[in-house]
């Protein structure tokens, strides 16, 4: 059975979101590795770099599918026939001059990650200032738009976004590819690893507090009042995504407060810890994981569905 187009859209904002995320994990990553010079190190910038890759290009396909939707939808055409809708909005709309930003900001990031992995920061520095550009395209055609392009509600919205990429980006990257078993590990490449878990803990901590500060603000704005917070699809998802958010802040916690000052205590010291204490905290890192592409796909959805304060 065929998708409907408003399912077409809401999955591939989802892949869209993924992708942008896992991308910032790969620069912010890319940037914690480039700082050290073991064999623990050298060993993950290449899988981060091609991570960072397909990433990108999995970022600037859906970008641009999603723009060949969007436009359908908006005409009413078939998506077979939109590439006439799809011109016009590139060229005559606020959303689509917001859509060429954000592909522009993509471009400039995808270029940039082709450079990761050779140690140097400026290809990730780079690949962040792209896609801080793009993030702010996106609030250009979010519901935080309606209060204008320059508005606090679009920046509080921007930084939403950029923090939501980085937590989620900097999970995955590190469950799937920096924090895999390694064997023969030698005091640098401990201390190395160590150094690496301690930037990814305290970036996480930053940024589950922007989020709850910047989506609290969100919140308020969006519902038009406490009392529509559940009775609607838009503060049902909402009130799904928060319990989401909550229990991936609950495992990271855990990680943080239990797991890794015994670990960490020793690694820093270039010593060896048992080797419970890295395979728990990857083990929660992975269900965080997969909490967080929950999180993904609700936030795709609520990108779609318009607030109670917004409905006709």
């Amino acid at each position: 059975m065929a998708l409907d187009l408003q399912t077409a859209q809401r999955l591939v904002t989802a892949l869209l979101i993924l992708a942008v995320a896992v991308l910032t994990g790969a620069s912010v990553s890319s940037l914690w590795l480039g700082r050290d010079a073991s064999d623990w190190a050298n060993a993950r910038r290449q899988p981060v770099r091609k991570a960072a890759v397909i990433a990108a290009l999995v970022a600037l396909a859906a970008d641009m599918a999603w723009l060949w939707l969007e436009s359908a939808a908006m005409a009413e055409v078939p998506v077979t026939e939109a590439a006439g809708a799809a011109w016009a909005m590139v060229t005559s709309s606020h959303l689509g001059l917001a859509c060429c930003i954000g592909i522009a900001g993509l471009v400039v990031a995808t270029g940039s990650a082709f450079m990761l992995g050779a140690g140097r920061s400026g290809p990730a520095l780079l690949a962040l200032a792209g896609l801080a550009v793009f993030w702010y395209a996106r609030s250009m055609v979010s519901h935080a738009s309606s209060d204008g392009d320059f508005s606090v509600r679009l920046l509080a919205d921007w930084a939403h976004l950029g923090l939501i990429s980085l937590w989620v980006g900097e999970v995955m990257v590190a469950g799937a590819i920096t924090l895999r078993a390694s064997a023969n590990m030698d005091a640098s490449d401990r201390r190395a690893r160590a150094a690496y878990v301690a930037s990814l803990s305290s970036s996480a901590t930053f940024a589950l507090i922007g989020i709850f500060v910047t989506g609290l603000y969100a919140v308020w704005r969006s519902i038009d009042g406490w009392a529509n917070l559940i009775g609607n699809p838009y503060g049902n998802t909402l009130v799904a995504k928060v319990l989401l958010v909550g229990a991936a802040a609950a495992l990271g916690g855990f990680n943080r407060f239990f797991v890794m000052p015994p670990w960490l205590a020793r690694e820093s010291a270039g010593d060896a810890a048992a080797e419970v204490f890295p395979l728990r905290f990857r083990r929660v890192v992975w269900v965080e994981a997969v909490i967080l592409l929950a999180v993904v796909v609700l936030a795709a959805w609520l990108a779609s569905t318009s607030p109670p304060g917004e409905q006709m």
